[in-house]
């Protein structure tokens, strides 16, 4: 990916190349392969690329990276295309922006330009950081600038590319946001954290008929699947665990649990315990499709690896489906009465006797507190559209008491209104504060954000 003045650099890292291709010694990072095909990143250098050529690369690449811009100046050339026939041809491609911001200001600015661009097909999208052109502020707030934009104009999937020294030297903190990252290393296998390898700018593509930048995708940290997102013949019998944890829940680390997502082993003493979701991002790794971040432990953990758990946080749940009632929080006897799933309860959360999991303590008994079976029943925070529209017909109050003497009007289904505040009643439900100064409910079956 170095930029053309660079060339000269870059081919005399290229040396070591068919060294990388006949079985180097991979260094601290154990690589699996899944696909001994290639993974090329194609700009504008390889030409305008056609149907028969595109037709050809399919049976010999697992995706394709392929530059959409130089900066917010300049497009690629063949960019649009090119992917086009990504497209039309069914190769997963990524498509990746060449960094030339000056500052934060303009790295969220050349985001935006970056995907307003894109092929909205595209599987994933790269900052390729490997030039200094920051004037104003720091590189590594300038490379958070950018991760933030993007973020919030996509949820796809958020790749950092460069050379491990220029990574290390110039965004060394805000490259640990990224879903993966991509280095750049000619010489050596990479000794900083890495989920794609780019060792060589000398593999030659026959469907091109030239030669092209070439990188290693480590299996063991993202399947191929992953980058593609699709599932591979190999992963179609797999059953994913439940994967569709929140940041705020709580988990359960399992005793089970042996390995970090980026493959560094999990203490036995940090297993067994309950900790909070700081964040969580999609991946296909294993038995999970997500990854959830433990700030406390700085880590990701698979979603395999965890139960989650309401721990006292909300007072009224959802159910999601039916769940028989027990007399007692160990779950072993039932009452021989059940919730129907979409039942609103109100309860408490109490811990299992055997301290490794909690339940909601309702007027009938007890349910599993796991948050795969119920969803807290009220919204709890403000969202930041600071908007709401109605799921059904609802009604505004003049006083945060809801009783029929203090209704004010009654609101049909899918009016949007504009609020202000959530609050809580010592009961544990929550309500709205309206512009107007009204209230309505917060309850998620009857209004959404």
């Amino acid at each position: 990916m170095l930029h053309q003045q660079q060339w000269a650099k870059r081919l005399t890292q290229a040396v070591v190349a068919a060294s990388a291709l006949i079985g180097l010694a991979w260094g601290s990072q154990s690589v699996v392969h899944a696909s001994t095909l290639a993974i090329p990143d194609i700009s504008e250098w390889q030409g305008k690329l056609t149907s028969s050529q595109v037709a050809n690369l399919k049976s010999q690449v697992s995706f394709v990276i392929n530059r959409r811009q130089y900066g917010s100046s300049y497009q690629d050339l063949y960019a649009t295309n090119n992917t086009a026939l990504y497209v039309k041809y069914g190769i997963p491609f990524g498509e990746y922006d060449y960094a030339r911001f000056t500052s934060a200001a303009s790295a969220k600015a050349e985001a935006k330009d970056f995907y307003n661009r894109s092929n909205k097909n595209a599987q994933f999208y790269v900052l390729d950081f490997e030039e200094n052109d920051v004037t104003s502020g720091t590189t590594n707030a300038a490379v958070k600038a950018w991760y933030e934009e993007m973020s919030a104009l996509t949820s796809k999937k958020l790749i950092f590319y460069s050379y491990q020294s220029f990574a290390t030297s110039y965004a060394n903190t805000a490259r640990q946001n990224f879903d993966a990252q991509w280095i750049a290393n000619y010489s050596t296998t990479p000794t900083i954290s890495y989920a794609l390898w780019q060792y060589t700018d000398n593999n030659y593509l026959s469907a091109l008929g030239e030669y092209t930048d070439n990188s290693q995708a480590v299996t063991s940290v993202h399947p191929i699947s992953w980058w593609t997102d699709s599932v591979t013949t190999a992963l179609s019998h797999v059953t994913y665990a439940y994967s569709s944890y929140k940041a705020g829940q709580h988990i359960y680390l399992h005793k089970g649990a042996t390995k970090y997502v980026d493959g560094t082993a999990i203490s036995t003493a940090d297993r067994q315990k309950f900790y909070a979701i700081s964040k969580v991002k999609s991946l296909t790794q294993s038995k999970s499709k997500q990854a959830l971040y433990i700030s406390s432990l700085g880590k990701w953990v698979l979603s395999q690896d965890a139960t989650g758990f309401w721990v006292g946080q909300h007072g009224s749940y959802t159910l999601r489906q039916k769940l028989n009632i027990y007399s007692n929080a160990a779950l072993t006897k039932k009452t021989g009465s059940s919730y129907a799933s979409g039942t609103t309860v109100a309860g408490t959360v109490v811990k299992a006797p055997s301290g490794k999991s909690y339940r909601i303590k309702t007027s009938k008994g007890y349910i599993s507190a796991n948050t795969q079976y119920s969803n807290h029943a009220y919204y709890e925070s403000l969202g930041s559209a600071k908007t709401i529209t109605t799921k059904k017909k609802v009604y505004e109050y003049s006083k945060s008491t809801f009783k029929q003497a203090n209704r004010a009007s009654a609101v049909t289904k899918g009016t949007k209104l504009t609020v202000t505040a959530v609050k809580k009643r010592s009961t544990g439900s929550r309500y709205f504060v309206l512009s107007n100064g009204k209230y309505v409910t917060a309850l998620q079956s009857y209004v959404t954000e």
